[in-house]
């Protein structure tokens, strides 16, 4: 898989993961779905820092959109990071942690907005098809790795519409 493409479909994911997170009546069920995508924020950080931003930085010269956007995407992920943090001193379904969350969520929303609008784009046209091929592979077989998370099943069918979606958008 493109890893453009696989970090896309993983965009998505969180998005449709925090909506039913701020969404959830139920504090415990809330709670329960943030513990679980907090791991997957964290290995799609890596995947990126690993196979995409990492070896970018290194190819590319400082100065550039690309060479430099390493450093913006580790500011980025200090602050969500430091965030994430701050939850665990709330208690989980209060409004200062449905805030937390909701200031998280936004953060990466503005982020996933920067890197598909311009950064996005900018490696398509620097990596051709079979480096990023290359790279979505290694991210798969990272993100296969990974502990499953499970979702509750009406969150489960709503990530698959998602995605169906985003399919026939890209179709």
């Amino acid at each position: 898989m493109n890893a453009i493409k696989l970090l896309r479909t993983m965009h998505a994911d969180a998005k449709m993961r925090f909506r039913l997170i701020l969404g959830s009546d139920n504090p415990q069920e809330a709670a329960t779905m943030w513990q679980q995508l907090q791991p997957v924020l964290k290995l799609h950080e890596q995947m990126e820092d690993t196979y995409l931003y990492g070896p970018l930085q290194k190819q590319l010269l400082p100065g550039s959109v690309l060479g430099d956007y390493e450093q913006q995407h580790h500011a980025d992920v200090a602050l969500v990071d430091g965030l994430i943090q701050g939850t665990a001193e709330l208690k989980a379904g209060t409004p200062p942690w449905r805030m937390q969350v909701a200031q998280i969520n936004d953060l990466l929303a503005r982020h996933i907005m920067d890197e598909e609008g311009q950064i996005f784009p900018r490696i398509e046209q620097v990596w051709d098809g079979e480096r990023l091929e290359q790279a979505g592979q290694k991210m798969a077989a990272m993100q296969a790795g990974a502990p499953v998370v499970d979702l509750p099943e009406k969150a489960k069918a709503l990530v698959d519409k998602a995605k169906d979606a985003i399919s026939d958008i890209r179709s």
